[in-house]
């Protein structure tokens, strides 16, 4: 079968595009690493309370709580957080071009879950950036030591 199709269609039509190799550094559950020009393209244009949000990870090395994040910004409604990750999920996967819509900019530390008394709720647990992500954060909003 191979060599018939190869002999009507050509040698390269059953070989894989370029386009369709697997990206490492897009991986499932593992945050993707921000450089600082990502960064400033990431901050065009985005909303003031998701620019205090992402300066919160830069002054906290890239870890914050999920009740600091929605202090930031005087919300209660934890919700909120889910949309804001939805938000900077889809700008970044525009702007380094994931069809496969695997990439995400924060993660949830599932081991610092701290839920209710019943367990049937979280009350709190940790967000966070990779250190290069901070780090290009600390570069944006210019919280660098120097």
């Amino acid at each position: 079968k191979r060599e018939i199709i190869e002999t009507l269609a050509g040698s390269g039509f059953l070989t894989p595009p370029a386009t369709a190799k697997k990206r490492e550094n897009l991986l499932w559950k593992e945050p993707f690493n921000l450089t600082p020009s990502l960064a400033a393209r990431l901050m065009h244009g985005l909303p003031e309370h998701h620019r205090v949000r992402l300066e919160l990870f830069a002054q906290k090395g890239g870890r914050v709580t999920q009740k600091d994040l929605l202090v930031a910004t005087k919300d209660d409604d934890m919700r909120v957080l889910s949309h804001f990750q939805a938000v900077l999920s889809r700008r970044l996967r525009r702007l380094v071009h994931d069809p496969e819509k695997r990439l995400h900019l924060i993660g949830w530390d599932f081991k610092e879950t701290k839920w209710n008394k019943d367990n049937s709720a979280i009350d709190d647990g940790i967000y966070f950036v990779t250190d290069a992500t901070a780090n290009a954060l600390r570069d944006h909003f210019e919280l660098q030591s120097r």
